[in-house]
Formats: C-alpha cells, sequence, structure tokens
C-alpha cells in the first residue's frame, strides 16, 4: 500500500474496465493503494498483463459490449476478490466527427460500449453486489450535459450513461446497492491517440486548457481521487449523483 493513503477499501472486490490505461489504470492505482483487491479487465491484453504485474493485481481480457465476456469479466472478479463490492464501468471509446460524416457504424461502435458495455455489465454484476451490499460507479463525461460540435454521437452515448446511473441508483436502492457517476472534462488519456495523430495530442491538450477555468488539464488522478470518494465507505448515504470533476469547465 502506498504512504500517505487512507486503507479505505481493505477487504473489498473491485473490477475495473478499460482498467489497463488512462483513467481506468489511476483508479486501479489509487485503489490498489486503498487496500482493495483489484480485478483490471479491457481488450487488450499486453497493458493489462504489465499493469497488473506492477501493482500485483489480476487482470481478465474481454469486450464489455458482449454479454458472454461481461459474465466472465465479473466470474474473474469475484474469484479473485471472493466476491464483488465495487464495479467501475470506465471502459469507453470517443469518435469526435460531424454528424453528417458520423457513419452508422461508428455510431454503433459508440453506443454498442458506452451504454450497452455498462449495462450488461450491471446485469452480469448486480446479485454479487446485492449480497456484498456494494456499487457501482459509472463513468461518463462532461459532454454528456453540455453541447460541442462534432460530439453528437459521443456525447448522447455518454448522456445516456447519466441517465442510467439515476435510474439504476432507484431500481437498486432497496438492495442497499449504490450507484454514482463521474463526469470528467479533458483529461490527458491515450484516447486523444484514437482521435488524431500521436504528434498532434500535445498541441490539442495545450488548446484546451482555456476551456478549463482552473487552468489546467486534467490528470487520470483527479478522477481516481473522487471514485474512492464515491465508491468508498464515506459516501454511504451517496446513490444518484453526478459527480462533475471538471476544472470547472461546466460553470462557463
Amino acid at each position: 500500500m502506498k504512504e500517505g493513503y487512507d486503507v479505505v477499501l481493505t477487504g473489498k472486490s473491485v473490477l475495473i474496465t478499460g482498467g489497463g490505461s488512462g483513467i481506468g489504470e489511476g483508479i486501479a492505482r489509487r485503489f490498489v493503494a486503498a487496500g482493495a483487491t483489484v480485478t483490471i479487465s479491457g481488450r487488450r491484453q499486453p497493458p493489462l498483463e504489465a499493469l497488473a504485474k506492477e501493482l500485483g493485481c489480476h487482470w481478465v481480457s474481454g469486450d464489455v459490449s458482449v454479454a458472454a465476456d461481461a459474465d466472465r469479466m465479473v466470474a474473474a472478479a469475484v474469484d479473485a476478490g471472493g466476491g464483488l463490492d465495487i464495479l467501475v464501468n470506465n471502459a469507453g471509446v470517443a469518435r469526435f466527427l460531424p454528424l453528417t460524416d458520423t457513419s452508422e457504424a461508428v455510431l454503433d461502435l459508440q453506443l454498442s460500449v458506452n451504454v450497452k458495455g455498462p449495462y450488461l455489465m450491471v446485469q452480469a454484476a448486480l446479485e454479487h453486489l446485492k449480497t456484498a451490499r456494494g456499487n457501482v460507479l459509472n463513468i461518463s463525461s462532461t459532454l454528456a450535459v453540455r453541447g460541442l460540435a462534432g460530439a453528437t454521437a459521443y456525447g448522447a452515448s455518454k448522456g445516456a450513461v447519466v441517465s442510467m446511473t439515476h435510474h439504476m441508483a432507484a431500481e437498486f436502492a432497496p438492495y442497499k446497492v449504490r450507484v454514482n457517476c463521474i463526469c470528467p472534462a479533458v483529461v490527458e488519456t491515450p484516447i486523444f491517440e484514437t482521435m488524431m495523430p500521436k504528434e498532434a495530442v500535445a498541441g490539442a491538450l495545450d488548446g484546451l486548457v482555456a476551456v478549463h477555468p482552473l487552468g489546467r488539464i486534467g490528470q487520470p488522478e483527479d478522477v481516481a481521487g473522487a471514485a474512492l470518494y464515491l465508491a468508498g465507505p464515506d459516501a454511504g448515504w451517496v446513490t444518484g449523483t453526478i459527480l462533475m470533476v471538471d476544472g470547472g469547465a461546466t460553470t462557463v
């Protein structure tokens, strides 16, 4: 465990989708430091295996948009941790294009991973979460609640995550299962390399600093701290919350 972190998740079993890099990696690092038994999942085996070896956590590959994979990933986390207390739905894809240039395939990809994915993961995990009186943390985006030209498909998919959070929180409250959501603004992660040439990423991020009143781009650690609060015992009376972790971007 990392010095300086409260050990608030000791004995808790956690599954983090999209856990091999970016925000998912940041959450995994923070949760391992907080004493949890963490299983990370994703579609690419090499980064999962490398990070799991570094952190001493568990990994399983799979596609959140495939029901059989969702079942298998949950089973792996249950086996690793002796149950499942926390599900972090972080896996996501982003393709920013004008609406008229967004093909049906690109639309389907974002809806499949960003909407169907967390839906299937919760279906697979729910009975275990009921047993544990655990919680779900969904990762959405500030583009769920504000507009950006070229982000209609992505924003729609992330808006659905916000809506699902409210409905799941209401549906699962009788079982004492909490459901919350984080909406980050621009966070420096490898996802930008799927959207533009690698050499263009630094310049693009520099150009986006101005939309954040706190004067900087977010880092995975910024989201991880909020995730630890919402998934941990200090948020025991918090459910259905949509937390903006955005450097003030939604205030302007």
